[in-house]
């Protein structure tokens, strides 16, 4: 469907969509020649047959064969309304179905204080999308500007926040599930690799040497292990960090203070997720990190947020 809408830019004028949405309202199904016959045949209106019938396929309005339009139920919904709030609904499912498609995203949208309405750059609208983004300029729900950007409609822009709303609450949802499933993935074969290394570096305890993130997550580090083979009892704690690109991480509250606690017995290991399966690497380790990068001017400390309270 867009590969026909992308073959025209206009759709025709809005008569002529409502011609076409009359011809096809309460029909089970329509010649793709009685369309091109009875609106070339129709005074005043314009339509692009091919282009218009796309567009409503697009919006799910009609399901088309080679030879064939059949609207469905929603058409003959949409037809009941006056000849307002029809176009109306045509530019909400515009609008709609172009948010849902993630055509507008932060780059591309911006407030124009200085006019008091919502700004779209030109950009935004793929060249699939001329035709679509012409209908809802005829229909008055974007304005066009000196700049070249588009303006939305003060009408329309209630109805288009809603929408942006809802799908970036959606989309931000799903993407930080997804990130958050690669991070624990990463950790975790990373936490794998370290238990590894402690196990072969006191083979003579290897059985004792666990990874304690499964069953105790306060515990403010990963693995418990040994300093030397000829340890009593449980003297190194490692705690894992796996990064990408350059060393980096974030340590938690619990995790700084664990670390400041346990002093010289505390290991940070910074391990790099993409040399994992090279043989003989070692990740980085620093003993004492509370006391290392609080001091030590190769590491830069940023806060990332804080926690505002009245008392």
């Amino acid at each position: 469907m867009l590969i026909e809408l992308k073959r025209c830019n206009s759709i025709g004028n809005i008569d002529g969509l409502l011609f076409l949405l009359s011809i096809l309202v309460g029909k089970s199904k329509v010649s793709r020649s009685e369309i091109n016959n009875r609106c070339a045949m129709e005074n005043g209106i314009t339509v692009n047959c091919p282009g218009a019938i796309a567009f409503l396929e697009y919006l799910k309005l009609v399901e088309v064969t080679e030879n064939s339009v059949i609207p469905t139920d929603s058409i003959n919904q949409l037809c009941t309304k006056s000849r307002e709030d029809t176009v109306n609904e045509v530019v909400k499912l515009c609008l709609a179905k172009m948010i849902e498609e993630g055509i507008f995203d932060q780059d591309t949208l911006v407030f124009d204080a200085e006019k008091g309405h919502l700004s779209i750059k030109r950009s935004a609208f793929p060249l699939a999308y001329a035709a679509v983004r012409n209908f809802l300029t005829l229909a008055g729900a974007l304005e066009k500007e000196k700049n070249g950007e588009i303006g939305v409609a003060d009408y329309y822009e209630s109805a288009f926040a809603k929408d942006l709303k809802e799908r970036r609450k959606k989309f931000t949802l799903e993407q930080l599930l997804k990130q958050q499933e690669e991070q624990s993935k990463r950790g975790l074969e990373a936490e794998e690799f370290v238990l590894g290394l402690e196990r072969n570096r006191i083979p003579g305890k290897a059985y004792k040497i666990k990874r304690i993130s499964d069953f105790d997550v306060a515990a403010g580090y990963d693995i418990v292990s040994y300093a030397s083979e000829s340890s009593d009892k449980y003297d190194r704690f490692v705690e894992v960090k796996c990064y990408l690109g350059k060393p980096h991480f974030y340590w938690s509250e619990n995790e700084c203070d664990t670390a400041k606690q346990k002093g010289d017995k505390y290991v940070l290991c910074l391990v790099d997720y993409t040399r994992i399966g090279e043989p003989g690497y070692q990740p980085q380790y620093i003993q004492d990190p509370y006391n290392v990068i609080f001091t030590d001017d190769n590491w830069l400390v940023n806060t990332a947020s804080y926690k505002i309270q009245q008392i």
